[in-house]
């Protein structure tokens, strides 16, 4: 996918597709401005593809970072408005009991889209989900 995308282009991925993510992200500075002053802020995240989720703004959501010992998943959530270009690196990557867990932190987590610094925390027994 090149250009902008919508959420019609993440239809095609599957939950735990490892992708490529080309985003522009907000910057800030101080100083003086500057005529030759570059706005734009290319980034990459490499991750497993979560979802689209959001009510104002659609975004993309991905696992960057799965700590399976400790039950921690750090996650991007990228405006879909922001997305450049989209790049599937393999289909179902994710093991079966990865895939379980992460599909369960979505369905508790994503429909709030609430996040410390981007991580979330299973606990202990109940893998009840800690913000």
């Amino acid at each position: 996918m090149r250009g902008h995308a919508s959420e019609a282009d993440f239809s095609n991925l599957g939950f735990g597709d490892l992708i490529e993510v080309d985003w522009l992200d907000a910057s800030e500075a101080s100083g003086r401005l500057d005529h030759r002053a570059r706005f734009d802020t290319p980034v990459r995240s490499v991750g497993f593809f979560l979802g689209v989720r959001g009510k104002r703004a659609k975004h993309v959501v991905i696992a960057k970072e799965v700590i399976e010992s400790a039950k921690a998943y750090h996650y991007n959530v990228i405006p879909v408005s922001m997305v450049e270009r989209v790049r599937v690196h393999a289909r179902n990557l994710l093991d079966v009991e990865t895939k379980r867990v992460l599909k369960k932190f979505v369905e508790q987590t994503m429909p709030k889209l609430k996040k410390r610094e981007g991580w979330a925390y299973a606990d202990g027994q109940d893998k009840k989900l800690v913000y």
